[in-house]
């Protein structure tokens, strides 16, 4: 996967509009533009939230962080000058560009590839909305036109200097991702090819002439629209084709996991990150949706709005009570519009009242486990049985937020969010993330492929496991050990069943994590980071693996040990010859003592020639230790934790 293909859509759209600006001012100021065009950017634009920790969370992250690397932090770096260009200095600078000589300047490829792009996305989408009808505002319209006709402008004033084989929208739409075209199979194909352009295949990614220079110390952007209702609504196709296509392959993923060929916590940490790509994905646009009435009131707009450009109408309810049209289903589900839905009437009818435990009665049927993978063919049987499966999984998600949790998933953490916020704002309609509609589809999407159970009892077999090998090698129980075992009871018995029984409701124990795949694997992946965890301090104390390690080598190196022991074999590999030897490993009986003297911390001076002190000198710098392995697994055990890592995974911290 590049790293390109790790930035969303918008993301890439928002890139190619500056690249073109960046590329226009540079070029004409290196050719003695003198006009000025540029104002330096709002400060205010550009600020971010702060994503630190505060009170308890912050002294459980700093506990977590302490002693620890991380990766998905991003160094700060100086800021960069950076400069807003309008959109009408956009022509002065090609006209200027122009009137170089051909061999004074080429047009690179990337600049032509974003030209091209952009011009191609805003109006083949502006075609799309006039085909279904759908009006934005005069002023919005207005803008939209103007920026696509200064932009083709640009592209007849440039094109002398263009090569003969420049760069066409044709070239990149048959150099699609095939990636991107099995997984975005659906309803909506018709609505998201106008987004073709931004899923190259990485053969033509990695083309001569199409990645952008470095930055330069200068950053140029173009002014902003965030007014516009036509950005609010391409913004939201972009997002939508991003998170169908993400849906795509995390389904690809568990299908591989149910009939064994993946892992299962590898699959759900693959499933989280997702989920968290899909979180930073919406906080760029937010503002869009907030400035055109709110996340869930401009969703449910949006799902209007498509529906009518398939000549349906969501609102021709079929019977009395029925939430919507059920013909528009596919939509619905593309959209991720039905656990919106569900969520906002769950929220609203389960205020947060910490004297109150949300219950669910079974007034819109239960979930059937027996036939959870077989097909629904009609609207109506579908949402019924989403339906039922969520209004099941809402009132168990309140009450596990509740419980001493070392872990917190996505949908836990989510609907406490929520709720919260609901109570805060005191409006009458709560505000659903698209993030947060797409992680409980990912939920029912993976309930209905996964054999239910299948990843309860894995995680099972794993906490036995684990138990054994402690009790087994660790008779000790130390305050760590006893804080392993005790996350390892958080569901023995199941406290969720035994409140809901005693309450007088129906409730098979361990249906929460039965049916919860993804949950499961997250556990799996915090015991598995907290078991090596603890085993690298066992076998760091001094004494033991360590010396035992030297022992066994200066053994094998004297043909006194003739059997080998893979285990230590295989530990000597994971931590190389370094953590247990200062140089190269000894060889003779002289080097074996002198490298365990150094190992312990004894200065490497004790045995020069001339030295006349008897006293010997220690070097804590010459002290081996043992090494924590798979700092990226580290990474995303802190992302999963109670009061752990929140701040958006961006693509650059996942190629950091």
């Amino acid at each position: 996967m590049t790293s390109e293909s790790l930035r969303s859509i918008y993301q890439q759209y928002k890139h190619d509009t500056n690249v073109v600006a960046s590329w226009l001012a540079t070029t004409a100021k290196a050719a003695g533009y003198k006009t000025p065009v540029v104002g330096p950017a709002s400060s205010t634009s550009s600020a971010k939230a702060s994503a630190r920790p505060k009170g308890k969370a912050r002294k459980q992250a700093k506990a977590n962080n302490a002693g620890q690397a991380t990766t998905t932090a991003v160094a700060d770096e100086p800021a960069k000058p950076k400069y807003v260009i309008a959109i009408k200095d956009f022509v002065p600078l090609a006209e200027h560009i122009a009137t170089l000589k051909s061999a004074a300047v080429k047009v690179p490829g990337y600049f032509s590839v974003a030209l091209e792009r952009v011009i191609w996305a805003r109006s083949s989408f502006s075609s799309k909305l006039a085909q279904a009808g759908k009006k934005v505002n005069g002023a919005s319209d207005v803008r939209h036109s103007s920026f696509v006709s200064v932009l083709q402008k640009v592209r007849k004033t440039l094109s002398p200097l263009l090569d003969a084989d420049a760069f066409n929208v044709a070239s990149l739409r048959d150099a699609i991702s095939d990636v991107s075209g099995v997984a975005r199979k659906g309803p909506l194909n018709n609505l998201f090819e106008v987004l073709e352009v931004y899923e190259p295949s990485a053969a033509f990614v990695d083309a001569p002439d199409m990645t952008p220079p470095t930055p330069a110390e200068t950053e140029y952007t173009v002014e902003a629209e965030e007014d516009s209702l036509f950005e609010a609504l391409f913004a939201m196709t972009a997002l939508m084709d991003d998170l169908t296509r993400l849906r795509g392959e995390i389904s690809e993923l568990w299908a591989d996991y149910n009939s064994g060929k993946r892992d299962l916590a590898a699959v759900s940490i693959a499933s989280h990150a997702a989920i968290d790509l899909a979180r930073s994905y919406e906080e760029e646009i937010r503002p869009l949706f907030q400035k055109n009435g709110g996340t869930t009131k401009f969703h449910g707009e949006y799902f209007s709005a498509v529906c009518t450009a398939f000549g349906l109408n969501c609102e021709a309810k079929q019977k009395y009570g029925d939430d919507y049209n059920y013909a528009c289903y596919d939509i619905a589900d593309a959209l991720l519009v039905n656990p919106m839905m569900l969520i906002n009437a769950f929220v609203r009818a389960n205020p947060l009242d910490p004297d109150e435990i949300p219950m669910y009665n079974g007034m819109f049927g239960w979930y059937d486990e027996r036939t959870h993978s077989k097909p629904a063919t009609p609207g109506r049987q579908k949402y019924n049985r989403d339906k039922a499966a969520f209004m099941e999984l809402f009132p168990d998600l309140t009450f596990v937020c509740g419980m001493p949790n070392p872990i917190e998933d996505p949908l836990v953490r989510g609907m406490v969010t929520i709720r919260q916020d609901f109570k805060k704002s005191g409006s009458a309609l709560p505000e659903v993330p698209v993030w947060y509609s797409f992680a409980t589809q990912i939920y029912d999407d993976i309930l209905n492929t996964v054999k239910i159970g299948k990843a309860w009892d894995e995680l099972r077999r794993f906490m036995a496991l684990v138990r054994e090998t402690l009790a087994l090698h660790a008779p000790n129980v130390c305050a760590e050990r006893r804080k392993v075992i005790k996350d390892f009871d958080l569901w023995t018995p199941d406290k969720v069943a035994i409140t809901r029984q005693a309450m007088g409701h129906p409730y098979k124990d361990h249906t929460f994590v039965r049916r919860n795949s993804l949950y499961c694997g997250l556990w799996v992946h915090h015991l598995r980071c907290m078991f090596h965890g603890q085993g690298v301090q066992d076998a760091a104390v001094p004494g033991a693996v360590l010396y035992t390690t030297q022992l066994y080598h200066a053994l094998r190196q004297e043909n006194m040990l003739s059997v080998q022991w893979k285990d230590l074999e295989t530990l000597r590999k994971m931590q190389g010859s370094s953590t247990f030897s200062v140089g190269d490993p000894p060889t003779t009986i002289e080097g074996y003592f002198k490298n365990w003297c150094i190992s312990m911390g004894v200065s490497a001076t004790n045995w020069a020639p001339n030295k006349r002190s008897k006293n010997v000198k220690m070097n804590k710098d010459n002290m081996r230790n043992m090494k924590y392995k798979g700092w990226t697994s580290f990474d995303f055990a802190r992302r999963i934790e109670a009061y752990g890592d929140r701040r958006l995974l961006s693509k650059d911290a996942i190629v950091q």
